[in-house]
């Protein structure tokens, strides 16, 4: 079976954790090692939301770098949501990411999250 994209040796994954994107949104923070391109933002819920669906804020530097929403629909634990910047997104070493969630619904609904980066 092909692989479904190229990654380059270059090509980084930064990871970081929420326990809340429900009701009660808890911001993610994750620190940028190294000067990088930002390629994609994803997120795996860790449970199923309600009511609500909920968005996803990708920001560094006070900049939104992109967001992703996660439908309420149909949620279960391990579904992952994605974005891709619409332009080019340049970070330097020591930025801090931020990965908001808002609007949806559920107590205490973990997310996982993953930042496809390339190294300049």
């Amino acid at each position: 079976m092909p692989l479904p994209g190229n990654h380059t040796l270059n090509t980084e994954h930064l990871t970081v954790y929420t326990p809340s994107c429900g009701a009660s949104p808890v911001a993610a923070y994750i620190r940028v090692p190294f000067r990088c391109r930002v390629l994609k933002a994803t997120g795996i819920l860790g449970g199923a939301i309600t009511t609500a669906d909920g968005t996803i804020t990708v920001a560094a530097n006070g900049n939104t770098l992109t967001t992703f929403t996660v439908p309420q629909a149909g949620s279960a634990a391990g579904q992952l949501f994605s974005a891709v910047p619409a332009s080019p997104t340049y970070l330097n070493e020591d930025d801090v990411i931020v990965l908001t969630p808002s609007g949806a619904s559920g107590a205490a609904v973990p997310m996982h999250f993953s930042l496809s980066v390339r190294t300049a």
